[in-house]
């Protein structure tokens, strides 16, 4: 039984941008469940596409302290610091779920199916989707690696690159500069693309060994690049995927991670199919891939730079407009400093 009686969640109302503190009683947890007493949450721009629906609890980046787990729950116990990411529930029975792609199953539960909770005092959600945060991983680093890491990370794993393959990240923002980070730890060369030239310094920090502006692409400016085995791509701006496909090794593949608000289209079909080149995305990761991701980024001192601000109505209503206005550096997180 949880010794907790009373949960505070902060849901969005009908207005966009605007949410209200109501106080809940907290639920009986279910045999698999726990409750966690929240520390940190981050705060992403797929929130930012649901703010205004009505009496939704968003969060999906949640880490908090187990105060209580229901009577079958074997992977975690009162005190543990865990965190939970987007996958809520699969069937773990698929060929799917067993082969440790869980998050592709026919039946998941994902955000935004039902509430997240994750702003809120207190969080309940399934022990089989929860994870153990490494010993001397900060609550507000983590919370960042259960939507925005585990993206990124899994891309490259799921890509199977090599640590000799040259790589490229496109956007050098809450996706890309951990993407950096997680590439170059992988060993491969690593190039940021940005159209901010003022960014070269900061990605150069983050693990890139190179740079390209690009506002300087053009034919020619093209052609003297060495092509990438593979390009991540983590904005969600318009780009020229043409021009992005020709900077791209035979066999090289281009990973749309970004949500862009235009169709994507590639013209010039010819040299896509010659040269074998696949558009492929990545969405989130598995529970084994998550568990691994942290212990990557634990092992290679990998960190998100982030911006933190109080667990709290004002604390939500200034990170989420920065998140919104995408003026974050580079992440939004909510941090409860009595913990």
């Amino acid at each position: 039984m949880s010794s907790v009686a009373k949960i505070t969640q902060f849901p969005s109302t009908g207005e966009r941008g605007i949410f209200k503190e109501v106080q809940i009683d907290a639920p009986s947890l279910k045999p698999h469940e726990f409750i966690m007493e929240m520390v940190a949450c981050g705060v992403c721009h797929t929130d930012c596409l649901f703010m205004g629906s009505d009496g939704m609890v968003l969060g999906h980046e949640p880490v908090g302290k187990v105060a209580a787990v229901g009577e079958k729950v074997d992977n975690m116990k009162v005190g543990d610091f865990v965190g939970v990411s987007y996958l809520k529930w699969s069937c773990m029975e698929c060929r799917y779920c067993l082969s440790g792609e869980d998050c592709m199953c026919e039946k998941r539960v994902m955000f935004p199916e039902g509430n997240m909770n994750g702003f809120a005092s207190h969080m309940i959600a399934d022990s089989r989707w929860g994870f153990k945060i490494p010993e001397g991983m900060a609550a507000q680093d983590a919370s960042v690696f259960m939507c925005a890491g585990i993206t990124v990370f899994n891309a490259l794993y799921n890509s199977k690159v090599l640590p000799t393959a040259r790589v490229a990240i496109v956007g050098i923002g809450g996706l890309g500069h951990l993407a950096l980070q997680f590439a170059k730890a992988w060993g491969c060369h690593v190039t940021a693309i940005s159209h901010n030239a003022d960014k070269k310094d900061e990605a150069l920090k983050f693990g890139a060994h190179d740079f390209l502006c690009s506002k300087d692409f053009n034919k020619n400016f093209i052609a003297g690049i060495e092509p990438y085995d593979m390009i991540i791509d983590t904005v969600s701006a318009n780009i020229d995927f043409d021009e992005y496909m020709s900077l791209l090794k035979r066999n090289g593949y281009f990973y749309l991670i970004g949500l862009p608000d235009a169709p994507v289209t590639v013209q010039n079909t010819l040299p896509f199919l010659q040269n074998q080149l696949s558009l492929r995305t990545s969405i989130i990761g598995g529970r084994y891939s998550v568990s691994l991701m942290l212990e990557f980024a634990k092992r290679h001192n990998i960190k998100p730079m982030i911006e933190e601000y109080s667990f709290d109505l004002d604390g939500l209503h200034t990170a989420i407009e920065r998140c919104d206005k995408s003026k974050a550096r580079y992440r939004a997180v909510l941090v409860n400093n009595k913990k």
